[in-house]
């Protein structure tokens, strides 16, 4: 550790450069060392997602300036980059910097090739940060810095970043450093384009919904039916779909299969029968296929003969005997049918009217990324149905349930 403080010290006499601290001198009180440098301000934790863009592009443009100089970092992490008062960030800890190569020639306060910590050979950094290549061989690249670029962008965004920003990351951080970013400045060229698309997207989803939106309004008030939205049965099953299979073909190959009592080949034969997938629509066909699946015990059937018998789609309207099979579905965490219940619950179809337990189980789904229950949510906080009024929380939901394409939730979106 002390061999490492003084080659930070050493490192940042040798480096003056924007991207850095100021280094105003080092000596040592007692036996303990010491330098000083200018104050600098923590990352804020945490970061707002549409902030990690610019910052990253900031963060990079700093390393490509330490790459300039002939130097890599080896050691870029969150924990290493400050900012100063203006938010320009400055990279930190520099007990790791070495010259640029494969010749890992330092800058002369430890043995070539070697590791200032262990003066071992092998790599050195943070594990969750270094490249491959630096933990396990000791090459010290450019390369290696832009991977730990992607990673500090992936750690920003906890591990969910964006679509516009995912594929940036992804390609910072692959395994061979030929395959990644050539440099600090394309990584952050990547990143302003990317950004730059993203507004010009917004901005223009932003205007067309507005005068969708004025146009629908001045022709007619679009008025809200509420706890009218309740999510059919899904497309056909891809459980047991072959890749590039024919819907003609699989049907021929499930109905084999359901005939014999299989409850999976039952449930995919129903919805194809349901959709006209690969066989003409019959949805009396469909109800006798799911029924058989509910009663072998499958969830998805289950859910699926509930909405069927609920809307009377190939049967008799019976809620009674819906709101039963949604019971039996949603004990197995079928999301399907904790909408199902909602509905019910919400609108008093085969039990007695609870609004605040309908809500809950709208709530239950959408945390599980349901779309048809997160517009249900988002109804019930618009209205103040089973829970008090919010229209924040409700539009936050609408949006979700939105950007998964969910027409109801995007019609209420546009009629506010």
């Amino acid at each position: 550790l002390r061999a490492r403080f003084m080659a930070e010290i050493n490192a940042m006499r040798f480096l003056s450069l924007s991207a850095l601290p100021r280094f105003f001198g080092a000596g040592t009180l007692g036996t303990m060392p010491f330098y000083v440098m200018e104050h600098l301000l923590p990352l804020p934790d945490p970061m707002p997602p549409g902030d990690v863009p610019r910052f990253m592009n900031k963060v990079a443009k700093a390393v490509q300036t330490l790459h300039d100089a002939g130097f890599v970092h080896r050691d870029l992490k969150p924990g290493n980059i400050l900012l100063r008062p203006n938010g320009d960030p400055v990279l930190i800890d520099l007990g790791l910097v070495k010259k640029r190569g494969t010749g890992h020639v330092p800058l002369g306060w430890c043995p070539r090739g070697v590791s200032v910590v262990d003066g071992k050979p092998v790599g050195v950094g943070t594990l969750d940060f270094a490249a491959p290549e630096q933990l396990l061989k000791g090459m010290s690249l450019v390369q290696g810095d832009v991977f730990s670029l992607g990673k500090i962008a992936w750690f920003l965004y906890d591990g969910n970043p964006p679509r516009n920003m995912r594929y940036i990351i992804q390609r910072a951080t692959r395994e061979q450093p030929e395959d990644r970013f050539a440099t600090a400045n394309a990584f952050a060229a990547a990143v302003r384009r990317r950004n730059r698309f993203t507004i010009f997207i917004s901005l223009a989803v932003t205007i067309a919904l507005s005068l969708l939106a004025s146009a629908v309004l001045y022709r007619h008030e679009i008025k809200r039916t509420v706890m009218r939205y309740l999510s059919p049965p899904s497309p056909v099953l891809l459980r047991a779909h072959r890749p590039n299979e024919a819907d003609v073909a699989y049907f021929a190959r499930m109905k084999p299969l359901a005939e014999g009592g299989d409850a999976i080949a039952q449930v995919a034969i129903a919805e194809a029968y349901f959709h006209g997938k690969g066989t003409p629509t019959n949805r009396v066909a469909a109800v006798r296929w799911y029924r058989a699946a509910a009663e072998a015990g499958d969830a998805d059937a289950q859910a699926s003969l509930g909405y069927c018998l609920l809307h009377g789609r190939g049967c008799d309207k019976q809620a009674d005997e819906a709101f039963k099979w949604y019971c039996k579905a949603e004990k197995q965490g079928n999301v399907a049918a904790m909408n199902g219940l909602a509905f019910c619950l919400l609108n008093g179809l085969g039990v007695e009217k609870d609004k605040k337990r309908g809500f809950e189980f709208a709530m239950k789904a959408a945390t599980r990324g349901h779309a048809a229950s997160q517009t249900l949510v988002g109804e019930c906080y618009l209205d103040g149905i089973g829970v008090e009024r919010d229209v924040e929380r409700a539009e936050i939901w609408l949006y979700r349930a939105s950007r998964q394409n969910d027409k109801r939730a995007q019609e209420l979106l546009r009629s506010r």
